[in-house]
């Protein structure tokens, strides 16, 4: 029953919130207390060992809607709720117009939904109301960057869902059911045969222009540096982890280990090389954000126990601190007029303490400070990669990471007295010290041994070096200026280069088989 109430009670907020004006306050925070409530009922059984299952409307299993909360699930529905708290909360003295409570419910719900179905056509619908909730939240405040972004978004991301779909009709014409659970061994039947490999091409290039996949999520630049503050939070923190969540699944399914471990090595690097060279700090986190889900690409293809576990661990921790990020800096930003590096540098002292701390919090995150969220995830990702290849990108990926976010050195210590609003520092108190107390999080998400394992006095030494050799490379280049092409993320090139991905997808696919 939690199951199914988490996402039905979130999509009834939603109708409340903009029936009742005046109540969508106490909805919110009534919203946020049943939410725990039932994750907490979900996590005392996925414990005992059997994870919630239902079917709802009582018919034959694959046909029915089902759902299962699995330790998947359970990682992905907890970030929801952890960030809808921190975004209700720095929002709470914000006069926002009703209809963004009630997209904000729905993309809550929405994303409760997907981490708990198990069933390939009801994750495409689920994407498509994630996807339209999402360009009303990025052009909400209708300026017209904003506007421009969000529709770019619309565009691409229909484009996505599109080929998708086709992927979708593919498997079911062939194995007559949608759920993952049926899906496994008709697949593993039927492995290499041509429909098989058409059927993951599709599915995983469609999903992957929501993942934030490089060379797929084209719109995300835009989309996440000109949206509000809470909106890019939660876009970055937990909308892509969805085309994430996705990938998982998928992963379980079908054979596409190769693609999501070439995937992840270019987004990763690409990733990283346009954050380095990027000087607009709202678009650099955007570009982190794609290096980032590198990580999680990469771990999430190693076929390994320790490396799905560091990418599990890892899309949470950087849900965590790219959210904290983005809610500091869209602050910076919104009070001193643009997020360029030099403006906030000449005017750092009229950023408030509050938000420097939360952006100092955010930044050791994010480079991999032992002991901090960062750090824990990515040790276990790393244990779980048997190729030196993969270890030497991941090593260049927090080398590269060290480097973009050594720009923000003169922005985060200043003599400021300016005072963060009680609101806004709550937000970040709460996110902050998830990130960092992230370890007793990561215990109970994996185990002691690995969470011991990762306090070697080798992988402290490795993460302490990536961030002082990436410190030193930005210091000696930081006055060099590389411009990168920008044409691929213009609307008129990016579904050639989408489609281009899924021709990719496909060879990578029948490589690896």
């Amino acid at each position: 029953m939690p199951l199914v109430l988490l996402p039905l009670l979130r999509f009834v907020a939603a109708i409340l919130s903009i029936t009742f004006v005046r109540a969508r306050r106490p909805l919110i925070f009534m919203s946020h207390v049943v939410d725990g409530l039932l994750l907490a009922w979900l996590v005392v059984a996925l414990t005992r060992g059997i994870p919630s299952l239902i079917t709802i409307g009582s018919v034959p299993n694959g046909l029915g809607i089902s759902m299962i909360g699995d330790r998947i699930g359970m990682t992905f529905a907890s970030l929801a709720w952890g960030l809808s708290i921190a975004v209700s909360v720095f929002t709470w003295k914000d006069q926002l117009r009703p209809y963004f409570f009630l997209l904000f419910h729905l993309l809550i719900g929405a994303c409760y939904a997907l981490a708990f179905t198990k069933d390939l056509f009801n994750a495409y619908l689920l994407f498509e109301l994630l996807t339209l909730v999402s360009f009303l939240l990025v052009g909400y405040q209708r300026q017209p960057r904003q506007i421009w972004a969000s529709l770019n978004y619309l565009i691409l991301s229909s484009l996505g869902m599109t080929v998708f779909l086709f992927g979708v009709g593919v498997v079911y014409a062939h194995c007559g059911s949608l759920d993952y659970a049926i899906l496994v061994p008709l697949i593993a039947n039927a492995a290499g045969e041509p429909w098989v490999l058409l059927a993951a091409s599709l599915l995983v290039a469609g999903v992957a222009v929501k993942a934030g996949v490089f060379t797929f999520s084209l719109w995300l630049p835009s989309a996440h540096a000109r949206a509000m503050p809470p909106v890019s939070a939660l876009l970055s923190g937990l909308v892509i982890k969805m085309g994430v969540l996705e990938l998982f699944r998928l992963a379980d399914i079908f054979p596409i280990q190769l693609p999501l471990l070439v995937l992840g090595s270019i987004t990763g690097l690409l990733g990283t090389l346009y954050a380095v060279f990027t000087y607009d700090l709202k678009k650099m986190l955007a570009f982190s954000t794609l290096a980032q889900i590198g990580y999680i690409l990469i771990g999430s293809g190693a076929s390994t126990w320790e490396g799905r576990l560091g990418a599990l661990e890892y899309a949470v921790a950087h849900g965590l601190f790219k959210s904290l990020l983005f809610l500091a800096l869209g602050e910076a930003a919104t009070q001193l007029g643009n997020a360029q590096c030099d403006t906030l540098v000449a005017h750092k002292n009229d950023i408030p303490w509050g938000t420097r701390i939360a952006l100092i919090i955010g930044t050791l995150g994010i480079i991999g400070l032992p002991p901090l969220a960062g750090f824990d995830a990515k040790v276990i990702l790393e244990d779980g990669l048997a190729s030196i290849t993969l270890r030497i990108v991941v090593l260049l990926i927090s080398v590269g990471t060290a480097m973009s976010f050594s720009k923000f050195i003169p922005i985060l210590f200043a003599k400021s007295t300016c005072r963060t609003d009680l609101p806004h520092a709550m937000a970040y108190s709460w996110l902050g010290g998830l990130i960092l107390a992230f370890w007793p999080i990561s215990v109970a998400m994996s185990s002691w041994s690995c969470c011991i394992h990762a306090f070697t006095i080798v992988h402290i030494a490795e993460a302490v070096g990536a961030i002082a050799i990436g410190g030193a490379v930005y210091a000696l280049f930081r006055k060099r200026t590389f411009r990168l092409p920008q044409a691929i993320f213009h609307l008129e090139i990016s579904p050639l280069i989408i489609l281009l991905g899924f021709v990719a997808v496909y060879v990578l696919i029948a490589v690896g088989n």
